[in-house]
This record gives C-alpha cells, structure tokens and sequence, in this order.
C-alpha cells in the first residue's frame, strides 16, 4: 500500500497504509510510516457522512457521519489490544514457552503471518511471545477504530426537495448495522463488527421515485445538505422462462437467467447472489457490479449467467443505485471534486460524502441440470 503526493501538491492518507512514496523534482523516496511524523504532517480531520437511502426498505437506511483520521495518529493507532479479544498461543504442555506443535493463535508477530503456515515464512519479532505485538491480528482492529470516529450529536431528515416536506426522521443508534470481516487469516476466523449511525426513526410518506430528495443534517451552526434523485428498482424479465409461483425456473444450459430491466438509465447494478439450502441455511455465493446493456432508448437490461451455478435454489437481490451514488462508488475522481459528493455546507463548502438511494429488488430462482 502506497500513499502519494504528487508535485508537492496533494496528499491524501488512507487509514490502511504502511509505506509513503514522494514523488516531485525527479526523485523518489520511500521510508516507513513511523518516520514520516519527521516531516512535520498536520492533518485535520475532516467529516464525513454517507446518506444511502434503502428506497425499497427504508427501516433498513444507515446514515453514517464520522471523521476522517491521519494514518499517523497513535492516540486510533496504539498498537494495543484495547478490547481484550487477542488471544495468545495455546500451551498445550503447560511449560510457558509456545512449542512448535502449539497453535499460535494470533500471537503470530509483527508481520500478521505465522511460520508454521508456511516454509517461505520466517518467525519474527513477537511470534509465540505470550505479548500482543503490534501487526498481530486483533491489535488496532477495525472495531478498536471505527467507534473512534463516529459523531452521534447530528439531527439528520429527509425532505422533499421541491415541495420542502419533511420525509423522515433518524435517529443515533449505536448498533446501527454490522459488517463481517476476516480478522485472522490464517485461521479464516471472521467476526461481526458493529458500527453506528443513524437510522430511521419515523416515515412520514412513502417514496416517490418522480421525486428529488434532500437529506439535511445539521447542528450546532451548522447546516449540510445534499439532493438526489432515486433511481426505481428493476422489473424480472419472467416470460421467457416457466415459474411455479414466485420461483423462476432455469436449467444449468440457459444463457442468463434471470434477467432484468430498467427504464432509466443507471450506472451499475450490483448483484447479490444467495444459495438456499434450507430456511436457516444460506450462503452469499456472488456479491458484485454488472454493467447495464442498453437495447433502445431509455430502455437497459441486465442479466446474470445460469451456467456459473451448480443446480439448486437461488435469490437473486439485484440493486440500483442513485446516479450520483453510483459515480460515487466507481469514479476515480477524489472525493473532494464537486462532481463526486453532492453535500454542501452553509458556505456552500463541498463535504467529504455522498447522499443518494439504493433500490433493491429479488426473485428466486430454481436451476436445474
């Protein structure tokens, strides 16, 4: 992981980089994070909100404001285990010492890997010590960090941009969703992270897709507003295939299946692809973008591939986002250009973020061979 200035003019700091490269004047410099404080870095941080509308469920909207982070500040970064879930190397024998026939847990040293997976890996400093050692897993973990950054002291609502109406209401939640990560990679151990945010608290009115809408989160002095316009869900294509209720029927030998439409024009649809096995047993199999085909005017199709998929029940969750969520998500523009997040503050200053809509739409789908 690198992180770039380039011509002396911009830096911009990722929280998950290790390792800066300057580059300016001909020449090229790389050193380690610890000694980049040398420089004399001030960084302030800045806010943040993402404003995603669930315009299909919007009980399930999260309204996220934190604040951004410098990668060098110690006081996130401590290099400690401050929630008592890194767990040492299991002493089988009872000696003290960790034996190479002991599982190391996470006590697997500085570089996050442990010898024993691998005869291309050397131990390092920290591995089977007993000690939580910076680099370890569980140590400056995502749920160590994130909470850092939240800011609950928000009132955030919906309007009608038009009319000025007020939509909804939302209100601090200190669970507001959870995300699953992979905290060990060596045992593929994954673990649940919540996080806050901000979630809906009263509907006033049901959600007009003809409609723009404008989140306004405010405080203080301070007033910050972003408009958008949700973009409908997509309509199943089922005629060309026989159904047995709310369950399309497909074979291993169809081309795509399902398939999709939406008379707008969108910038990506994301596909969530689970398999059933049973009520209390599904499993995510494909979760990606897909591109929009557009067949005629204002007229765009999408589908997914049938032959990837072993026989067996399946849903499809297909999902269209806000244009400007979209450009959000998949532009390489940095987010401070205007033309990527669309909240103002009472300066009319851009704020770091998106406001806009996802709508999601399922079908379930049986395969046979």
């Amino acid at each position: 992981m690198i992180i770039k200035r380039i011509m002396g003019v911009k830096l911009l700091i990722p929280a998950s980089m290790f390792m800066i490269i300057f580059l300016g004047g001909g020449c090229e410099e790389e050193m380690l994070l610890t000694e980049f404080t040398d420089y004399g870095f001030e960084y302030t941080p800045e806010i943040c909100i993402e404003a995603i509308l669930d315009a299909e469920n919007p009980q399930a909207t999260v309204v996220r404001i934190d604040y951004s982070m410098a990668v060098t500040d110690t006081s996130i970064f401590n290099g400690r285990d401050d929630d008592g879930d890194w767990r040492p190397f299991s002493d089988l024998n009872g000696n003290g010492d960790w034996d190479p026939n002991e599982p190391l847990n996470d006590d697997v040293g500085e570089d996050g890997m442990a010898s024993t997976d691998s005869e291309f890996v050397q131990p390092d400093d920290g591995e089977g010590d007993g000690i939580p050692t910076d680099g370890e897993p569980h140590i400056d973990e995502l749920d160590e960090i994130i909470g850092q950054l939240h800011d609950s002291t928000w009132v955030v609502e919906l309007f009608k941009a038009g009319s000025g109406n007020k939509v909804a209401d939302f209100q601090w939640s200190e669970a507001a969703d959870s995300i699953e990560i992979f905290i060990n990679s060596n045992d593929e151990a994954q673990e649940a992270v919540y996080f806050g945010g901000y979630k809906l608290s009263a509907l006033y009115e049901p959600i007009d897709y003809s409609a723009r809408y404008r989140f306004t989160v405010s405080g203080g002095n301070r007033v910050i507003e972003a408009e958008f316009q949700p973009e409908p869900p997509v309509s199943f294509l089922t005629s060309f295939f026989e159904m047995n209720n709310d369950t399309l029927i497909a074979t291993t030998a169809d081309t795509l299946a399902p398939i999709w439409t939406s008379g707008s024009e969108p910038i990506v649809y994301w596909v969530k692809t689970e398999r059933i096995y049973s009520a209390d047993s599904i499993e995510v199999i494909g979760d990606h973008p897909a591109a929009p085909i557009r067949v005629q005017d204002s007229l765009y199709i999408g589908g997914d591939f049938t032959t990837f998929y072993f026989p067996g029940l399946y849903r499809w969750t297909v999902y269209v986002p806000s244009r400007n969520y979209g450009q959000y998500v998949y532009t390489n523009l940095p987010i401070t250009d205007s033309s990527v997040s669309n909240w103002r503050d009472e300066n009319n200053e851009v704020v770091l973020g998106c406001a806009g809509s996802m709508a999601g739409r399922s079908i379930y789908v049986r395969i046979k061979p």
